[in-house]
């Protein structure tokens, strides 16, 4: 709306200025507010023609949950794009850890593409999943693309020039604790995260429960490079069943790294959760903003 400067108020700019002007003292407030794409666009995204006037932007916060706008998790989640996601949807934040940054990002939002003839994303999800984690700064994402033809991918992060891996995948499984899942389904969910490259003599070892539902485990293979080489790797994983599958985060370096980096690929770990949630959900949720 044009303001007394006759200039236009872009959506963005107006919730924004209003928000802070509503709750001064919550500095480290973050919120979601979720609007109708026919009349505004999300936040984050162009806006030429996504203009309200002052008094409905004012409506809209009226109307807004009080959970998001008052609650301590909203307010210790600090301005993370993860964690605004994590509290809208009604899941604790990830930890706030100097020297790492924070992912939420939903696997499964439409159907596999079909590649080739085969509509496979190596995993079959029953519902999608919102798989959130700690990632060191130095590393860099790599997330699920959908177009027309489905979706295709995974979240992924890494220092991949050092060999510095992490990958989010998902197993069926039998059992109905993750305490009970046996080494090879896990040296399963250790192979199932390669992708051209192959993985021989996974072994694993020291199992360990999380004070959730989930279990980290240790483990080494050897992987066999497209160019023939051999090289001994070594990594931590950690996992719960989840819609009746073990969803995981696996992650490694080389066992010359292993040393220096295992505190980080364990940190990462120890702060990985995958939730289920219901399609319409992930489909309109917009993660761009």
């Amino acid at each position: 709306a044009p303001s007394a400067s006759g200039t236009m108020v872009s959506a963005h700019t107006l919730m924004a200025t209003v928000t802070l002007a509503l709750v001064p003292a919550c500095t480290g407030l973050a919120t979601r507010v979720v609007m109708p794409r026919s009349s505004i666009s999300m936040v984050g995204r162009p806006a030429a023609e996504a203009t309200v006037t002052r008094r409905s932007a004012l409506a809209v916060l009226a109307t807004a949950p009080a959970a998001l706008l008052l609650s301590p998790e909203a307010a210790r989640a600090g301005d993370s794009k993860a964690n605004r996601l994590l509290v809208s949807l009604g899941f604790p934040p990830l930890p706030d850890t100097k020297g790492y940054f924070q992912l939420a990002e939903f696997v499964g939002r439409t159907g596999a593409a079909n590649i080739d003839g085969q509509k496979t994303r190596g995993f079959n999800l029953q519902s999608p999943l919102l798989v959130a984690f700690n990632y060191p700064q130095t590393w860099v994402t790599a997330l699920p693309t959908t177009s027309s033809n489905g979706e295709s991918g995974t979240v992924s992060a890494g220092n991949y020039i050092k060999g510095d891996s992490a990958s989010f995948v998902s197993v069926p499984v039998s059992a109905k604790k993750a305490s009970d899942i046996k080494k090879d389904k896990l040296a399963e969910s250790v192979v199932t995260s390669a992708t051209g490259d192959v993985y021989q003599d996974v072994k694993v070892s020291k199992i360990t429960p999380r004070d959730d539902d989930y279990i980290q485990w240790e483990y080494t293979y050897t992987l066999l490079t497209r160019a023939g080489f051999e090289v001994d790797r070594r990594g931590v994983a950690a996992g719960a069943i989840v819609n009746g599958q073990l969803a995981a985060m696996i992650t490694a370096t080389t066992s010359q790294r292993w040393k220096s980096e295992q505190d980080k690929l364990k940190e990462l770990c120890q702060s990985f959760h995958a939730y289920p949630v219901k399609k319409q959900v992930a489909q309109n949720m917009d993660l761009d903003d």
